[in-house]
């Protein structure tokens, strides 16, 4: 897990600038490769192979290859032997020389072997050409300004901010951030930049540019039978989580105690002769995950860690957790991750996750709204239905916050993606379910877990996201994801084979952090004095003002904690804008959060 930048023509200043802007991404080596037409970057956090040979940027043995990597290659040693074969000899034992050489064995083919998370960057020096590639699923984020000759690329915005341009905001991505809570495009809120999409490469030759996508999922429903299913299921998720203990660096796992956490960790026991190191965070609050976490140890064994913080702590760090997630993200779970990443960091430099299980099963309460009984539905309800439950900003909330005409407001139409998107697969729960996966896991769910564990130079591995898994995820009847309003049928019955029936049908929650009691106990005026000091031209202000005095005027939770979600949502928003848009520096910002 490493940052990387670079551009097409030769500035060592700029590259340099480029390079420390991320540089806690990567805190164990850093490195420059440059020419006539290319400047690379790197940092890197040492994983796997902790020597010198694993520098970078990494060349060939002719030279006539260079990279620059981000990620990790979970099958490189098999790769690695089949190229061998061919003749091919290695200096090292690191998965980025692996990619060198499949690269130069099967050129843009050598991504269909990869399993793992990555993004990464080749330059062919004989034939002038830039290939950039980001893996299946999104797990790593990769950057990019294009403007028709140049380009320019990173593992973060920040790197690419240093090429300085006219910084302007998109107003649509605007839009789309306030409807979804992330944008569900490769474009993102600064007009010019964009992101590779998951699954795509990308190949830069004589000024032009060409992106192509190299994997996608059918949606085609397998017949087999439920044992059929759990047998390959058990199969492909161990080997998962197999390939992700591979490690030169101590490796442990975040658990909250529910099914997702807890069944990574339950495998891992199995699969290590140490106890696993495990790490969870809580407030104090009756509905900490602290008890269900400290059970699932007990069972398990593990070296189990606790940190505790209270409201001051995550109401402090808003400035500094927002500049590392680069866009802003209305998850406030990114807080506790971030004071998780920090604290387990003294134990381990890896930890494995439980991301993804629920977009790839039907895990969350608003997917058994999908279940087959709304197949009958008519189509402007079930749009109407599920807008209302990703949208913390409704249509009429946009228009009156945003200076746009309704004319203007086309986000709403994107909603009609549940309809008509994918054509196949046909089912209603599986559009829905795809749709997560193409949009709301890269652009919110990993966003988070990678920006927050690199903060502090730390690598998180989401064994659920396997593309194997991914892919049998697809084929599986809906049957055996949701059944009867419950849902993640089938991980729930292999779960059955690891962990006692108590935690596996435990009731799912939310990551505990009360919203309501928390911004008016802490942030009220906050807010309203930072909302204030640096009005924006897009938004109407009496609408925010009378957003802040309901909020007031509320005397306990509203359901969905909608007033404070809201506010929250456009607060992170004003302290990305004031950092990434004004050049306003952390300091000038933290003044602010006086608590």
């Amino acid at each position: 897990m490493c940052g990387i930048s670079g551009f097409t023509w030769e500035d060592k200043d700029l590259l340099k600038r480029m390079n420390n802007a991320i540089s806690y991404r990567g805190p164990d080596d850093n490195g420059v490769y440059t020419d006539k037409y290319i400047s690379l970057a790197h940092n890197r956090l040492s994983i796997i192979d902790l020597s010198q040979a694993g520098h970078q940027p990494m060349s060939n043995k002719e030279g006539t290859l260079w990279i620059v990597h981000n990620g990790e290659i979970y099958n490189y040693k098999e790769i690695k032997a089949d190229l061998e074969k061919k003749g091919y000899d290695f200096i090292s034992n690191t998965d980025t020389e692996v990619i060198i050489y499949a690269y130069q064995e099967h050129g843009v083919n050598c991504l269909n072997q990869f399993n793992g998370m990555f993004s990464f960057a080749i330059w062919d020096v004989e034939k002038r050409e830039l290939f950039l590639a980001r893996d299946r699923v999104g797990i790593k984020p990769l950057y990019y300004i294009y403007n028709g000759k140049n380009l320019i690329f990173g593992s973060e915005i920040k790197a690419l901010l240093q090429h300085k341009f006219e910084k302007q905001i998109d107003l649509q991505c605007l839009n789309s951030f306030l409807t979804y809570k992330f944008i569900p495009s490769s474009k993102t809120l600064i007009k010019g930049i964009k992101k590779l999409p998951p699954a795509h490469y990308a190949v830069l030759k004589d000024g032009n540019l060409t992106i192509k996508k190299y994997w996608s999922l059918n949606w085609k429903v397998s017949k087999n039978n439920l044992t059929y299913f759990i047998s390959r299921f058990d199969k492909i998720l161990v080997d998962s989580v197999k390939r992700r203990l591979i490690s030169d660096v101590p490796l442990g796992a975040f658990l909250s105690g529910g099914l997702d956490s807890s069944l990574v960790v339950a495998i891992n026991s199995l699969l290590r002769d140490d106890p696993v190191e495990t790490f969870t965070v809580g407030f104090g609050h009756k509905i900490d995950e602290f008890s269900y976490a400290q059970q699932v140890s007990d069972i398990l064994s593990t070296n189990h860690h606790e940190i505790l913080l209270d409201y001051s702590d995550i109401t402090k760090s808003i400035p500094k957790v927002i500049w590392h997630m680069d866009e802003p993200n209305s998850d406030i779970t990114m807080i506790p991750i971030y004071f998780l990443s920090e604290f387990a960091r003294k134990n381990v430099t890896v930890v494995n996750t439980g991301e993804g299980a629920d977009e790839l099963f039907s895990g969350y309460a608003h997917y058994n709204l999908g279940a087959k009984v709304l197949n009958v539905v008519p189509s402007p309800i079930k749009n109407l239905m599920y807008q209302w439950y990703y949208s913390p900003f409704k249509r009429r909330n946009r228009l009156s916050l945003l200076k746009v005409s309704a004319k203007d407001d086309k986000t709403l139409n994107s909603f009609l993606h549940f309809n008509d998107y994918p054509k196949n697969p046909k089912e209603f729960l599986n559009k829905i379910l795809f749709f997560d996966i193409k949009n709301q896991l890269p652009n919110w769910q990993l966003n988070r877990v990678d920006r927050m564990t690199m903060a502090h130079g730390m690598e998180a591995r989401v064994p659920f996201l396997d593309h194997n898994i991914v892919e049998f995820s697809s084929t599986l009847p809906i049957n055996f994801k949701q059944q009867i309003f419950q849902g993640k049928f089938i991980l729930k019955k292999l779960a059955l084979k690891y962990l006692p029936k108590e935690i596996v049908f435990r009731k799912k929650r939310i990551f505990p952090i009360p919203l309501h009691s928390w911004i008016k106990d802490n942030l009220e005026d906050i807010m309203e004095e930072i909302f204030f000091a640096n009005k924006k031209s897009f938004f109407n202000y009496d609408y925010i003002q009378k957003l802040i005095k309901k909020h007031k005027a509320s005397k306990k939770q509203k359901p969905f904690q909608l007033y404070s979600m809201q506010l929250l949502i456009l607060l992170f928003f004003d302290i990305w804008y004031e950092m990434f848009i004004n050049d306003k520096s952390l300091n000038e910002l933290q003044k602010f959060i006086q608590v």
